[in-house]
């Protein structure tokens, strides 16, 4: 369960386009790690789903691109979540949607379809550009049927496009105007399809032959994908629609109502958007508002709905795709281990050989020598006096990410001395030390917590104090 921020080339500062997400897992400790996997692994055999039995042949040709995948595969499946491969496309799977009983009825989800667990590693390795990827998935689903309701997210450099699929065989995907941003929620947001729109809309074969033949359309004079295959109700309203009016309001879209089900799928933001915009959504609980689980006053309004950032996100990313840079340095992939609330993003550039040795390796098990399990550590330790120590992780957290923009200028800096091969060889030895500089200053936070925590002790007497 999932809330996802997109932002096209010309709402943003430098001229990026930006896909983020965050994964919200079942549980709150479901460790994940942050993988590169080369070019050609993924050629031959045949691909099985743990989960679902969706199988497929491997091409014969496949990309170098990053994932995020599960640790415990062989039961929970690989779960590839998001990357970027080696030719500066990106892909975020998947933002989980819901069909609705009347379309669900008619077309249900495959037992055996293509899921969540399967689609950034049977995708992402193979397709050259965003629209591509929409056309790629959509072949799949016509093979095999959908698992499950997925929102998928494609980007390169020029265009983002937005993929649903809320049912086992039909799917709408629209283009994200340049100037444009959204918000997504758990909830199919794509409104009005125009079918004489190549340019914009890609689609389903038969789908309006499908929803006439099953009078399934409530506004017979527009397509509203939205009205005609999602949902609107109590549950969504309560874990929805909250979500995207309070991130569409930190954007530049006011709607009076986190409970109204007209929120535009797409809107210009009222200034120029950064990644750092992009993970203030994604790090926020309804800050300064009622509805914020850390309100002091801690009255009904402030656990009415479901915050966007959880105690059981896995991971948030946001996929950076530059315009303003040379193209081999172009791709970013800034990395949160997660709870959003609490840790910055870290940066890795897509064009190179391996992440970090604190991301790539993460154990079943604590070990406070991994990224996944330094950002959890912190986590606890702020919240478990949230009044108290909010101020402390502030700091840290400007001073998290004030690193980390010096690391990426300085990298793109250095970057300009190398090129081919040799390039990607330096990108890779940066990818660790940039994300170490990043960890040691998460570890000194730690200790600082772990410093003041037990001087918020309920456990003090000083007898020069207390008596």
């Amino acid at each position: 369960m999932c809330t996802t921020v997109l932002v096209g080339k010309k709402a943003s500062r430098t001229g990026s386009t930006i896909i983020a997400r965050n994964c919200d897992t079942e549980e709150p400790i479901q460790p994940v790690k942050f993988i590169t996997v080369k070019e050609n692994t993924q050629i031959k055999g045949r691909y099985h789903s743990v989960l679902t039995d969706f199988s497929e042949k491997y091409p014969s040709q496949a990309l170098r691109y990053q994932m995020i995948p599960f640790v415990e595969q062989d039961t929970l499946g690989i779960f590839g979540e998001a990357g970027i491969n080696s030719l500066n496309v990106a892909m975020s799977s998947t933002e989980s949607i819901f069909g609705n009983t009347f379309v669900l009825g008619i077309d249900p989800l495959m037992e055996h379809g293509l899921g969540e667990d399967s689609l950034l590693n049977m995708v992402l390795p193979y397709i050259s550009s965003a629209r591509e990827g929409v056309e790629y998935v959509g072949k799949l689903i016509e093979k095999s049927g959908s698992h499950e309701g997925n929102g998928i997210i494609f980007s390169d450099k020029d265009e983002i496009w937005y993929m649903e699929i809320p049912c086992g065989h039909h799917w709408v995907a629209q283009r994200v105007p340049d100037e444009h941003c959204a918000v997504i929620a758990n909830q199919s947001i794509i409104e009005e399809v125009d079918f004489e729109d190549e340019a914009n809309f890609m689609y389903s074969k038969s789908i309006r032959e499908f929803v006439d033949k099953y009078s399934l359309n409530p506004d017979p004079s527009t397509f509203n994908f939205r009205h005609i295959f999602g949902t609107s109700n109590l549950q969504d309203r309560k874990y929805n629609t909250a979500r995207v009016w309070y991130g569409q309001k930190v954007l530049g879209y006011e709607n009076s109502s986190p409970i109204a089900d007209n929120m535009p799928f797409t809107f210009k933001p009222n200034h120029k958007l950064t990644v750092e915009d992009v993970a203030y959504v994604l790090s926020s609980h309804f800050d300064e508002t009622d509805y914020d689980p850390f309100n002091e006053n801690d009255t009904v309004l402030a656990h009415a709905f479901r915050p966007i950032s959880m105690n059981r996100t896995a991971e948030s990313h946001m996929l950076e795709i530059r315009n303003n840079v040379d193209p081999q340095i172009a791709a970013l992939v800034w990395l949160n281990s997660g709870p959003t609330a609490f840790n910055p993003y870290v940066p890795f550039y897509a064009n190179s050989n391996d992440t970090s040795s604190l991301y790539n390796d993460t154990s079943l098990d604590f070990n406070i020598n991994q990224a996944y399990w330094v950002s959890r550590t912190l986590a606890v330790l702020v919240e478990r006096n949230y009044a108290k120590l909010a101020f402390s992780n502030f700091g840290y957290m400007t001073q998290a990410k004030t690193l980390a923009n010096q690391l990426v200028l300085k990298t793109d800096s250095d970057a300009q001395k190398y090129a081919g091969e040799e390039l990607t060889e330096y990108l890779t030895k940066k990818n660790e030390e940039n994300a170490k500089e990043m960890n040691a200053i998460a570890m000194t936070q730690i200790g600082s917590l772990v410093s003041q925590g037990l001087g918020l002790s309920k456990l003090t007497f000083d007898i020069t104090k207390d008596v």
